[in-house]
């Protein structure tokens, strides 16, 4: 079967194969295998690059596909070449290889993560605002997009004045008043209210550890290293 992916982790095994993470149009995710992806001669090896859109062939293996007939589709040099770039696009590639089980083709994932690559990849592409609603948009496909009008615990409803804290148990935002009152949560900063308000400009603003971050580590059940490059970069 000849499909497309988005090339999301490569790990060595033996001495010249390659086990690749990949995020593919028809199948899903999968792990497959690269054989002879390291010795100088292959080809293949510029083909399979993290980050690039490629196309080739599956063929049954012992245990997992194996690849053949690689081609470059495109290696989005724009995300490459810079280091902001770069991490956002860790934190993407991050989240779906946490995030997603094996053999689960979803459409709508597929279609989101290329139309985001091909985003971040433009010249003028703004990475910070971009990892933010891309954020938002892998939270809807996965379907763990909160309620952002109403509290949680009062159902009152929600503005900048009223915002108060996240609350990952609860799944959603409570007012100022409700934590107060002893409910938990993570308070939330204005870039936080901004980056959950429907009509909020994100252009201006700038990275800082944010709710959003920390939505995608509680669901994981797990660190995302990404986060720490991009606090280095930025």
């Amino acid at each position: 079967m000849i499909t497309r992916a988005i090339i999301i982790k490569k790990e060595n095994t033996n001495e010249y194969d390659q086990w690749v993470t990949c995020y593919t149009e028809e199948f899903g995710k999968l792990k497959t295998v690269a054989k002879s992806i390291l010795k100088p001669s292959s080809v293949q090896s510029l083909h399979l690059d993290v980050f690039n859109l490629a196309e080739f062939e599956l063929i049954n293996g012992r245990g997992m596909p194996i690849i053949t007939g690689a081609q470059l589709v495109d290696s989005y040099m724009g995300i490459k070449s810079s280091l902001a770039k770069t991490a956002v696009a860790y934190f993407f590639v991050e989240a779906i290889d946490r995030m997603v089980f094996e053999n689960d083709k979803d459409k709508e994932l597929w279609l989101f993560l290329v139309s985001f690559f091909g985003e971040l990849n433009k010249k003028d592409a703004n990475p910070i605002r971009l990892l933010r609603q891309g954020q938002k948009g892998l939270l809807n496909v996965f379907g763990y997009w909160p309620e952002v009008d109403l509290c949680r615990v009062c159902n009152c409803r929600l503005d900048s004045e009223s915002t108060g804290a996240f609350n990952h148990v609860l799944g959603g935002i409570i007012c100022k008043k409700c934590f107060l009152f002893g409910h938990g949560g993570i308070l939330m900063k204005n870039e936080d209210i901004l980056v959950f308000s429907k009509s909020g400009d994100l252009n201006s603003i700038s990275y800082g550890k944010s709710v959003l971050d920390g939505m995608f580590e509680y669901i994981s059940g797990s660190k995302f290293y990404s986060l720490d490059l991009l606090s280095v970069v930025k």
